[in-house]
């Protein structure tokens, strides 16, 4: 119980972090400040594309241990270096609304700073779970940690509309730098006598080592991206993870603005769309994995779903979420508060059914002694799909809504449609992939096998 909470914490932290950026620093840039949701989108767009360096940072850690610890030190730096961002982003924002080319430079800066620290997070936070947790109880520390960072977002907003009910430069400020203290408290506290401390010997012979961690990470991208070369299966299913994060975080980076600019409302009001998508995802995942194990039966611990019944769910939960994108470009039409809050309530309980079924889909398509690669190029797809969401949501945003071509309602539907079509295209993809395509394409090309091995 005590590494399950530990592993939560951290996610908490996290999610912090990921809250403030899509929840507030959206809103306020683009809404309160003007600057263009273009330029923000990109912004924004950046962090997620640190994702496929992951692996240089695993060897980094792997040979250099911290007082003799080889992952803890790390997530600690990742997770504060991140957050110590934020104080910095109100001055630079605020000096950005101004027109000045030296804060745009800044800006991207943080933001970069904030993607490598992300991808460093990631890294040995999933190091971490594979050397300080059991074979059985894994799955459960992932689950937990998981519904906790998405349940979480709904809390962290909470205290984003207490602390910053409307917007004002010195309330930005101070919820800002508040980021830091609440991010390294749950930063130690989830690390804290987690992990075995090395061994003089143990450590000496680490450094033994002479990997060349940036070589080898540019290798390892390398030989994932063959596989959509010669792998169809592998290709469409890359593409299939690219629309359907297209299709859910599109909007992402516009709930906040949206809320603005169609039913008026202040920063602190705009996070009930937030509240209720996040709240409703988590119920979605929560229920559908219930009900998964209870379909297994007596043999829930030690079987698994059957491919064909994952795809179908997330098939149900991706058609289902495409309606609710429909809802939301009618509550856009009609200017309907309501309809909105029953629109995002669809969306994150489908979501939620989706991104279960579709997770655990993700993890079953690999090929045995590849298994490496293909995970790296899921989670490059991934990455691709996060980044490219926030700024094809800036593009949109911009091109429909900033430059008068529509009105704010028109072209707001314009955006939910756009991820409807996204949706709609991942979930036909899905059909016709599985892991028998996966394995049989593989062994048809031994040439890119041998080149993914090396």
């Amino acid at each position: 119980m005590k590494t399950k909470l530990q592993f939560t914490l951290s996610k908490l932290g996290i999610a912090w972090m990921f809250a403030l950026v899509t929840i507030n620093f959206n809103r306020v840039t683009i809404y309160e400040l003007g600057i263009s949701a273009l330029l923000i989108g990109v912004m924004i767009g950046l962090y997620p594309f640190f994702g496929p360096f992951q692996p240089m940072f695993r060897r980094i850690t792997d040979r250099y241990p911290i007082l003799g610890y080889r992952r803890s030190p790390y997530l600690v730096i990742g997770m504060v270096a991140g957050s110590l961002v934020f104080p910095f982003l109100p001055a630079v924002v605020g000096t950005m609304a101004a027109g000045s080319p030296i804060a745009l430079m800044a800006g991207f800066v943080l933001f970069f700073v904030f993607g490598a620290m992300i991808a460093l997070m990631a890294n040995t936070y999933l190091d971490l779970i594979a050397e300080c947790t059991r074979e059985d109880e894994r799955s459960g520390v992932f689950a937990a940690a998981w519904t906790g960072q998405t349940a979480i977002i709904v809390v962290w907003a909470l205290v984003f509309r207490v602390l910053m009910p409307d917007y004002a430069p010195a309330r930005m400020q101070v919820l800002y730098a508040l980021t830091p203290l609440v991010v390294t408290a749950l930063a130690i506290a989830s690390v804290w006598k987690l992990e075995r401390r090395l061994s003089p010997q143990e450590i000496a012979q680490l450094r033994r080592g002479s990997a060349d961690p940036i070589a080898n990470t540019m290798n390892s991208i390398r030989s994932s991206l063959l596989l959509t070369r010669t792998n169809r299966t592998a290709r469409v299913f890359f593409v299939f993870i690219v629309f359907t994060f297209l299709g859910i975080f599109t909007q992402d980076l516009m709930q906040e603005v949206w809320a603005g600019d169609v039913f008026r409302l202040s920063v602190g009001e705009s996070t009930v769309f937030q509240q209720i998508f996040n709240g409703m995802v988590t119920v979605g995942m929560g229920m559908t994995a219930a009900l998964g194990a209870r379909a297994r039966g007596a043999k829930a611990r030690t079987e698994a779903l059957p491919m064909d019944d994952k795809k179908r769910i997330a098939t149900f939960g991706g058609w289902s979420a495409t309606l609710g994108f429909i809802m939301l470009a009618v509550a856009s039409l009609t200017a309907q508060v309501t309809l909105a809050h029953l629109a995002f309530a669809v969306v994150g309980f489908t979501v939620g059914v989706f991104t279960f079924a579709a997770v655990t889909v993700m993890s079953d398509m690999t090929v045995e002694g590849q298994t490496g690669a293909y995970l790296g190029l899921w989670s490059i797809a991934q990455a691709l799909g996060l980044g490219a969401s926030f700024i094809v949501g800036g593009v949109l945003r911009a091109a429909l809504v900033e430059t008068g071509l529509m009105s704010a309602p028109v072209g707001y539907a314009a955006i939910f449609g756009v991820e409807a079509v996204f949706m709609i295209g991942g979930v036909r993809l899905l059909r016709g992939v599985g892991v028998e395509g996966l394995r049989r394409d593989a062994h048809r090309f031994a040439p890119a096998k041998s080149a993914v091995a090396a």
